[in-house]
């Protein structure tokens, strides 16, 4: 496990409380609950049981439970009718302080609405006098938060925690690269995103494009049906999300520009990208000094919009086995794809501790025409910082700090209360006469991706 020590320190410290612990980690599929979970139970020097559900309704997950109960204790399987029993039967089998483990909760809640009332009676009634601690894991983000975290749930109030597991940053997902440069694991990082399943896939000995030949556009790889796998458990009417997913990656970011692509009025597009944000596979972004505003879409997982930016357009060709065709055309292409995760990647590194300037909010800006790839705001201090972001092949000048200056007016924020700091990042360095003025000028900050690397590694 890479990169998890403080869910790791948060789920252990609970359960080794002497009082009963109820949890809730939850997550997209794929960013590691399980492993987290598996991990925290092998390190904690108690009983422990884990069991994954599955699909097939609460009582025959319930029998299925008590059988896995009672293959642990060596005994014959119970007759349990729900839930309710099969705890009961685990109650009278232990007793000593013990975890268990429910792995995709969200299956039981989905399929069947009463579940939340019968694990309140089974945490106020059968464990109320047990050391018997609950740990719920789920994938499916809104069945959990509206099922168990919610007001409205039979369960509210009865968590002892709750975390939700969120893919992992740009310094975190490094470790799966340690031999790799700084600018081989952003492109890396741009294809895969922080989704530790995914991270595992590369050989950090081979190049990004062998990686990506191999383990994205071979057929029967993996990642190559992922996203499909995905949106088919998740999701009905997957075509329709797939055409919206890659509608996004082609550029159409508004409500009618993608269902202008897809053929669809634009009153229809709305509940599914509220189901696609619940996921947490699309976000709505509005300008950082406007969080009201009017907002844009964007693919929140960098693979699934690089796989439907480069892999679902050339599912034919794929399909042939024509991968070397795929992989030399996207090659052109990548620069532009990473450049996008690259803004990503400066915005995290203006969020560390490390950053010179201080920033409680973080994020894009743009009016009209304009636009601004970072912006950080400190509300506290009045601070209002602007960043441009280059991954190019060239070094950066002062005419894009002099662009980023003059628009410093437009936006809109604290009106002339406020001081300004300029920040400038480049893939390929910055000029003498730039690097000169930096020095000059106490507001302007200069960062290289293995700068950034730099300030992670110390924040």
């Amino acid at each position: 496990m890479i990169n998890r020590n403080e869910e790791l320190q948060w789920l252990t410290s609970h359960l080794d409380r002497d009082e009963r612990q109820l949890l809730v980690v939850y997550g997209r599929r794929r960013v590691g609950k399980t492993t987290l979970v598996s991990e925290a139970l092998e390190t904690l020097e108690m009983q422990s049981l884990y069991y994954l559900c599955d699909q097939r309704g609460s009582a025959h997950n319930a029998t299925q439970f008590a059988s896995h109960c009672a293959a642990v204790f060596d005994d014959i399987p119970p007759n349990v009718d729900g839930f309710v029993g099969a705890f009961q039967y685990l109650k009278n089998r232990v007793d000593e302080p013990c975890v268990i483990a429910l792995d995709e909760f969200s299956y039981l809640v989905e399929a069947d609405e009463t579940i939340p009332s019968v694990f309140q009676t089974i945490v106020d009634e059968v464990l109320a006098d047990t050391d018997i601690s609950l740990v719920l894991l789920g994938s499916s983000i809104s069945m959990m938060e509206e099922g168990v975290l919610s007001y409205e749930s039979p369960l509210y109030g009865r968590r002892t925690g709750q975390w939700e597991l969120a893919p992992l940053s740009f310094a975190d997902m490094q470790a799966f690269f340690p031999g790799s440069d700084v600018d081989t694991q952003i492109q890396a990082y741009s294809v895969l995103g922080g989704i530790p399943a995914y991270l595992e896939q590369f050989d950090s000995d081979h190049s990004l494009l062998a990686n990506i030949e191999t383990h994205i556009l071979s057929k029967g790889a993996f990642l190559y049906e992922e996203p499909e796998f995905l949106l088919r458990q998740e999701l009905r009417e997957p075509a329709t999300y797939m055409a919206i997913l890659e509608a996004i990656a082609a550029g159409a970011t508004r409500v009618t520009d993608i269902a202008n692509t897809i053929g669809k009025d634009a009153s229809g597009i709305s509940r599914y990208l509220k189901n696609l944000s619940k996921l947490a596979l699309v976000e709505r972004e509005t300008p950082v000094t406007d969080p009201d505003g009017r907002g844009i879409y964007r693919i929140a997982d960098d693979y699934l919009r690089f796989w439907f930016r480069f892999v679902a357009p050339n599912r034919g060709t794929l399909e042939q086995g024509r991968t070397a065709v795929v992989r030399d055309s996207l090659a052109d292409s990548l620069p532009k794809h990473t450049s996008q995760t690259f803004e990503i990647v400066c915005q995290q590194t203006v969020q560390t501790s490390a950053f010179p300037v201080d920033c409680s909010r973080v994020g894009r800006w743009w009016y009209k025409e304009e636009e601004i790839d970072v912006v950080g705001l400190d509300s506290q201090t009045n601070t209002l910082l602007l960043g441009e972001c280059k991954w190019t092949t060239s070094a950066v000048g002062t005419s894009l700090l002099a662009d980023l200056e003059s628009l410093e007016e437009e936006v809109r924020w604290q009106g002339d209360d406020r001081t300004v700091a300029y920040t400038l990042f480049s893939r390929s360095g910055f000029t003498d006469e730039l690097e000169t003025l930096a020095t000059e000028r106490p507001d302007l900050y200069l960062y290289t991706p293995k700068e950034l690397a730099a300030v992670f590694a110390s924040g």
